[in-house]
């Protein structure tokens, strides 16, 4: 049982606030081996093995104060170990390491001992002087110990009774067992007994601290998630705000202009060259509006991703088709690379397409942009990644945070949405968007798509 809590509060020690319980896992553990260790003096074994067990269960039995110690001093809110305490850890270890030199604390003799009322006889190895010093040393620091945690139990400290209890029934048994090995008591060793009333009380008060933790952490839990509720409701607000102030915005300069060609279309003769400009300057300023409509949409409109094989190479070229079209540039205008026979890639098709026309669509219309687009796509294994790279301006480091932020754009006509759409795209798939620098100038966005199961 000792060997089960020290592996449980091992566990939980892992856990925020919990660090202190790896020492009381070092307690139970050096108890579990004092336990296995004395057992020796119940079986009926060469007394080698005896003596060599009453050593080891010595040794260990120091250990679990020198333990009992740390775990005291490491609590959340504990000052740290005092010099008393320093000098007491010291010398328990020094004490424990004699416990391993042959002879120094044990006759080589065995002691037999018949306890009637039980019908055992045991053997046992008699202390020398140097053991009696070293049994009443520990005694003597579980009694400051225990002490210690009388005061802390005084102050009402919580899960201290706990330890009194355990820490008492420790220096009770350790007494006894102290005079039973010097002969002046006939009875059995109760230390294990001991040992497993430290694992009861001590386990009892961790678990109980755990379940009231365990709630507040529930509570916390729920009330995070109302504070979460309650800030995607401003988020919603705000972007619902950012929205309408765009669309506003956005809106208002092409309507003005096609009021404007409006009226000059009534005053111009309808077979003059006038008439034909002001109808050119209404289909423009219409498009703009078609594309911003469908770009806020897109936006607006997230959905579940329809995941299905696709063949990436016809996927990507199509997309390119489109944003070539919707540019009213030239196919020279863009160079495409497939690196290799890229095998059948499972994904949303909609949503990709989307993300590459908007990619493209950017790098035609990059500033100072001089040779053609290329794009590139390579087939990493687990993922598959679509690069689109111009020559021109470039994107200033300083921004390179901000050209995802919906409504954010460079652009003067720009609704600020193109990219957000594709980032939305990278993460239902699992993926990520990220730009950089193209060598000799411009930007290279790349698209990473992870691999699914075809």
């Amino acid at each position: 049982m000792s060997f089960l809590a020290a592996l449980l509060a091992l566990a939980i020690s892992s856990a925020p606030g919990w660090r202190e319980l790896r020492w009381f896992a070092a307690c139970a553990a050096c108890g579990g081996s004092y336990v296995l260790a004395n057992a020796f003096v119940t079986l009926d074994v060469p007394f080698q093995l005896v003596r060599m067990g009453s050593h080891l269960s010595i040794f260990f039995g120091g250990l679990h104060g020198i333990a009992w110690y740390v775990y005291a001093t490491s609590g959340r809110g504990q000052p740290p170990m005092s010099r008393l305490y320093r000098g007491i850890t010291t010398g328990g270890a020094l004490v424990s390491l004699g416990a391993l030199v042959p002879g120094l604390y044990l006759r080589t003799e065995p002691v037999e001992r018949e306890i009637a009322w039980l019908g055992l006889r045991v053997r046992d190895a008699a202390p020398t002087s140097l053991g009696a010093f070293a049994f009443t040393y520990f005694c003597g620091s579980l009694a400051v110990i225990f002490a210690d945690y009388v005061m802390r139990w005084v102050r009402r400290e919580p899960s201290a009774g706990a330890h009194v209890v355990a820490l008492g029934s420790l220096l009770v048994a350790g007494t006894h067992d102290a005079l039973v090995s010097a002969g002046v008591l006939k009875n059995v060793y109760l230390l294990q007994i001991a040992m497993l009333v430290v694992v009861v009380s001590v386990g009892g008060a961790l678990t109980s601290r755990f379940v009231v933790s365990a709630r507040a952490l529930e509570a916390s839990a729920r009330k995070l998630a109302q504070a979460h509720e309650e800030l995607v409701k401003h988020e919603r607000l705000a972007a619902l705000g950012q929205l309408a102030a765009t669309i506003a915005h956005e809106v208002r300069n092409p309507l003005a202009v096609v009021f404007n060609a409006v009226a000059g279309l009534r005053r111009a003769p309808q077979d003059s060259a006038d008439h034909d400009a002001l109808l050119g300057i209404v289909q423009e300023e219409a498009e703009r509006l078609r594309d911003m409509v469908s770009d806020l949409l897109e936006f607006a409109r997230p959905r579940a991703p329809v995941l299905a094989p696709a063949k990436l190479e016809a996927l990507v070229g199509g997309a390119v088709e489109a944003a070539l079209r919707a540019s009213g540039a030239k196919d020279e205008d863009v160079a495409m690379d497939v690196d290799g026979e890229v095998p059948p890639f499972v994904c949303d098709e909609q949503l990709v397409r989307q993300a590459i026309i908007n990619l493209v669509s950017n790098a035609l219309q990059a500033d100072e942009r001089r040779g053609p687009v290329r794009v590139t796509v390579a087939d990493r294994g687990a993922a598959v990644t679509i690069r689109v790279a111009d020559d021109g301006r470039g994107v200033p480091q300083e921004l390179r945070d901000r050209i995802f932020t919906p409504f954010f754009s460079t652009r003067p006509t720009g609704t600020g949405l193109g990219l957000a759409v594709v980032q939305r795209s990278a993460e239902t798939h699992g993926g990520e968007i990220a730009v950089t620098t193209t060598p000799g100038g411009g930007a290279t966005f790349e698209l990473r798509l992870p691999r699914r199961a075809t």
